[in-house]
């Protein structure tokens, strides 16, 4: 999971902000539903005109006035009395343009006040004209002013929203079409797919879940407090065996398991990235590091050797042989031009690279120490390539690629080499531009991928110029107390056991969900 197209950390110094950066948008609750910084520093082109509600959503910057957004009018005037009798209680998604990091308003109503987001520091007011709600904090140093305000409800039971960001020399503001939130199309919870079992231990630290990988009947869940191992033999009670975390800061994001003659390691993209000794999973110990900042990784069994690639924050991807993993040995690096690489599937010696703005690339490490690019897709249309898996389907080479914004979704894209649409994409899926696609995984004819608030899917590829919803599970409840404001919630890391016919999923909020696929 990216934390949306961060600078490259050429310098000490600028890692330190990409850090900072990443905690504070990993702790939505922490940091006010959402960072006002990335809110303020957040792409101002995801727009969508809606000539139905009256206005254009969209975003600007401004100088911050003396006196900001003290009051409902200062975000422009409004048609008086729309909200009369209007009952705001829950969650409501904001439409039509990504609003920072943030994707929702929840509204709790008592009298003339508005809890919104759950912030009973700051409460807003609620009369017939509009909602208003100002508060005013420092985070990390920098004083910030956020504002929002809704109004104009229409027959349709649409509103305006519009929301303020200052920190105290410009205004970041944003103005979005305000609808119910609830899931895609109205679907109920599952289709083909339904909850077996769940973890969230309340011993657990706080923080964001954001992988997971298998073996056996063992689950390798990467959450904000490091790595836990989990016994999923009886998927409806899985229990926890055992549990890696740093001494050292870091930001482990994602994990995957080589085995090594009689012992089990786990390796953890971070900074550095950390070789763990799994092999008894109550007492996982730290093997060795490998010095690479990295967001991802990805491992290879070819001929006798196992490597690992990894997906660095300097846009590079630095190749290793861990055939050993306790005495990793570097043969060669890539080098991209976009922010980072993000993620990264690999075949043979070929391995497929998200660059986030510079595109999906393929490039060939069959000679690790000098790899060569061999196709490039991109920029993608919102500039973040994200994640991506590959495989073969009536004989056509393809690969599923997923970007990680407003408007995001899956794409097709033909990667047979000869073929005159080599590297263009040819078909895709998408539930809803305000619900960002995740990670992806494919085997044969089916894909499996996380869907944030959309959930868990499947599509069936037997036709891969129509991609068919095979089955879904929404992972996420839009009215639950467990929800937030923040844009990535949800459904993010994901592993299939294809024998067991059991879906595992790191949910955001909810930790290791564990998911029957009846799916055909």
């Amino acid at each position: 999971m990216s934390r949306r197209g961060l600078p490259r950390a050429a310098n000490p110094g600028k890692l330190a902000f990409v850090k900072s950066l990443l905690g504070c948008v990993v702790l939505f609750a922490a940091c006010g539903g959402g960072s006002p910084k990335e809110s303020l520093d957040a792409p101002m082109a995801d727009t969508v005109a809606d000539a139905a509600v009256g206005f254009t959503p969209a975003c600007k910057s401004m100088p911050q006035p003396a006196q900001p957004f003290t009051r409902a009018a200062d975000f422009g005037p409004v048609t008086p009395g729309t909200l009369a009798g209007w009952d705001p209680g829950g969650r409501w998604f904001l439409t039509g343009i990504k609003v920072g990091s943030v994707s929702s308003f929840f509204f709790e109503k008592t009298g003339s006040q508005v809890i919104v987001d759950r912030d009973p520091s700051a409460p807003g007011t609620i009369d017939d004209d509009a909602v208003f709600q100002r508060s005013a904090f420092v985070q990390q140093g920098t004083s910030y002013i956020v504002a929002k305000r809704v109004s104009n409800r229409l027959a349709d039971g649409t509103l305006r929203a519009d929301r303020a960001v200052c920190d105290g020399g410009m205004c970041r503001v944003c103005t979005a079409k305000l609808i119910r939130a609830t899931h895609n199309g109205n679907e109920g919870e599952g289709d083909r797919i339904a909850l077996v079992g769940q973890l969230n231990d309340p011993s657990w630290g706080p923080g964001y879940t954001f992988n997971v990988r298998m073996k056996g009947t063992l689950a390798y869940l990467i959450r904000q407090d490091g790595l836990h191992i989990i016994e999923t033999a009886d998927p409806a009670h899985p229990v926890e065996l055992g549990h890696y975390a740093r001494t050292t800061p870091g930001y482990s994001n994602d994990v995957k398991i080589v085995d090594a003659g009689a012992k089990r390691y786990a390796l953890i993209a971070d900074y550095p990235s950390d070789v763990v000794d799994v092999t008894n999973p109550a007492a996982p110990q730290l093997a060795a590091q490998i010095p690479e900042e990295a967001h991802t990784v990805a491992v290879e069994s070819r001929g006798a050797k196992i490597y690992a690639y990894f997906g660095n924050y300097d846009a590079k991807c630095p190749i290793y042989d861990v055939t050993n993993p306790a005495a990793p040995m570097k043969l060669g690096s890539y080098a991209t031009t976009g922010s980072l690489v993000h993620d990264l599937s690999v075949e043979n010696g070929i391995v497929y690279l998200n660059a986030w703005d510079a595109g999906f690339l393929i490039v060939d490490f069959t000679t690790p120490a000098t790899p060569v690019l061999r196709g490039k897709f991109g920029p993608t249309p919102t500039l973040t390539s994200h994640s991506n898996w590959t495989t073969t389907v009536a004989g056509r080479h393809i690969a599923l690629h997923g970007e990680e914004a407003y408007g995001a979704h899956l794409q097709v894209v033909d990667i047979t080499a000869g073929s005159p649409t080599f590297m263009q994409p040819f078909a895709s899926y998408k539930t809803r531009d305000y619900v960002s696609v995740h990670n992806i995984m494919a085997f044969g004819s089916k894909a499996y991928f996380t869907h944030y608030q959309d959930g868990v899917r499947v599509l069936d590829l037997s036709d891969p110029t129509q991609p068919a919803l095979a089955g879904y599970y929404n992972t996420w409840d839009p009215q639950a107390d467990y929800t937030t404001s923040g844009f990535f919630e949800g459904a993010v890391g994901l592993d299939v056991d294809l024998a067991r016919h059991l879906i595992f999923v790191a949910d955001s909020p909810r930790g290791l969900l564990i998911l029957s696929d009846t799916t055909p």
